[in-house]
């Protein structure tokens, strides 16, 4: 079958009796193992899907347990593009974050309740995150060296002690194995900041 997150305008596979799977976007964990599984029984490889969702269920709850318990709540900002746009903790993205107990600064900046907030310069300095991670390195061609350069940022907590983490625009932003990497990324950089404390 083809697989596909948005089938609007796929509809004339359908037409042409080309097998089609549908699947977009998933906002929780639940919906990320669920679509797994759909595409094992799609591709006649249902017990290879199982087996997969199993592994990640516990490497996620490995490295979960591997995260370095610090003082407070870290607050971060995922980068999307340089533009500013993020995520709020209600995206999946922002679930992944969650799993450590992070703290998003674009929650309080989501009026529309999109999910995808746009934040400015402004408000990102006076968040003052603790850490800043970047998805953004493919697109944008975004680097710690170069976001630690923007004007006014190295007043950040991010920016002063070097905890600007690139993510990769793939790995943050496709769902199935690839979040146990992204998760990984994350708890690392809680480790070097917690080293840094």
């Amino acid at each position: 079958p083809v697989v596909a997150s948005s089938g609007s305008s796929l509809k004339t596979l359908g037409d042409l009796g080309i097998p089609l799977l549908v699947q977009p976007a998933p906002s929780t964990f639940r919906d990320v193992y669920s679509q797994f599984e759909q595409l094992g029984v799609a591709t006649d490889n249902r017990t290879g899907a199982e087996e997969e969702v199993a592994k990640m269920k516990s490497r996620l709850r490995e490295i979960v347990a591997s995260a370095p318990r610090l003082k407070g709540r870290p607050t971060y900002y995922h980068e999307l593009d340089n533009s500013y746009f993020s995520v709020t903790s209600e995206t999946f993205i922002g679930r992944v974050y969650g799993l450590v107990d992070l703290r998003n600064i674009a929650d309080q900046a989501d009026g529309a309740g999109t999910g995808y907030p746009q934040l400015s310069a402004e408000y990102i300095i006076q968040a003052d995150p603790d850490l800043i991670f970047l998805a953004d390195a493919q697109c944008c061609n975004q680097t710690p060296a170069r976001v630690s350069r923007r004007p006014g940022w190295n007043r950040i907590e991010a920016v002063e002690h070097d905890s600007i983490v690139v993510v990769g625009d793939d790995v943050s932003s496709r769902w199935g194995p690839r979040i146990v990497d992204f998760l990984q990324r994350v708890v690392d950089a809680l480790d070097r900041l917690a080293a840094s404390r």
